[in-house]
């Protein structure tokens, strides 16, 4: 799946330690990506528990926790159609639960 980034997220994940934005990485390449692969997004298999995959509120927005403890990780991201009409993933925000607020 292609994949891009609004302003807003590519800002924040700069703005990360260095630490946290490597937990990330590292939660996108070994859990995130492979369950995508496998075909999480039409529910089978089922996305792997540990990335709390779920609908924010009332939006066709989505989250992802990367880390439970310090830090708090989440990263929200949507699905649109790219030109060619094929699924687009679209990464939003990152950080912690604030950005619930407006995900």
């Amino acid at each position: 799946m292609k994949f891009t980034s609004l302003k807003t997220f590519d800002r924040e994940l700069r703005q990360l330690p260095k630490e946290h934005q490597r937990l990330f990485l590292a939660a996108v390449h070994k859990d995130f990506l492979p369950a995508v692969a496998a075909g999480a997004f039409s529910g089978n298999p089922p996305w792997p528990t540990r990335l709390r995959l779920h609908k924010v509120g009332g939006y066709d927005v989505y989250s992802l926790t990367w880390s439970f403890a310090s830090p708090d990780g989440r990263a929200t991201f949507h699905i649109q159609k790219d030109e060619a009409g094929d699924p687009l993933l679209v990464w939003r925000r990152i950080g912690d639960h604030s950005i619930y607020k407006d995900p």
